[in-house]
């Protein structure tokens, strides 16, 4: 008897067990990192591709032969200046006007004039590396990905964080400290 009831409690609990649900099944690309850094880094990639999708979209509907840098800064001169290319070395009086991709603007991001020396400046990575492409007099139009503008911080009650923005500039005046 107790044989026949061990049997029977046996096969029951086999077919308790054979009833449960498998452990889901989790794509590899969603399965929890190790590390939380590697997780951030892939979060990074996905966004600066939507981003990227978002200018390449909006570089297409201007039209303008526009050219990438290594960093993702897209450049179209518009009129090339005269003499030698901004340094590092130089001091730099610009005028700039920023706009979303979406075309609005900020009054305080428009016709903005600023002095600086380039070498010794704080200033987004997009602008220095903007006018690091230009000359005395010359003028572009440039498209900053948000990691070369205003980045994670945005400007308050202007440009939300990660905007990607488009920005012209025209190069007043070059001293050169060479």
């Amino acid at each position: 008897m107790i044989n026949k009831l061990n049997y029977i409690l046996s096969v029951c609990l086999v077919l308790l067990m054979a009833c449960q649900d498998p452990a889901p099944q989790v794509p590899y690309n969603k399965i929890p990192k190790e590390n939380p850094t590697e997780s951030l880094i892939e979060m990074n990639k996905e966004f600066a591709a939507i981003e990227d999708s978002l200018i390449r979209a909006y570089i297409d509907s201007l039209s303008l032969p526009f050219t990438t840098t290594k960093s993702g800064l897209r450049y179209y001169i518009t009129n090339q200046g005269e003499g030698d290319t901004i340094s590092l070395a130089d001091q730099v009086t610009f005028r700039y006007s920023v706009k979303l991709l979406d075309g609005s603007t900020c009054d305080k991001l428009t016709d903005v004039v600023k002095t600086e020396n380039l070498g010794h400046c704080d200033m987004e990575r997009g602008y220095r590396e903007a006018l690091l492409l230009m000359k005395q007099s010359s003028s572009g139009v440039f498209v900053m990905p948000s990691f070369l503008a205003y980045g994670v911080i945005g400007v308050p009650k202007c440009i939300p964080a990660w905007s990607p923005v488009e920005c012209t500039i025209t190069v007043i005046e070059v001293k050169r400290d060479r």
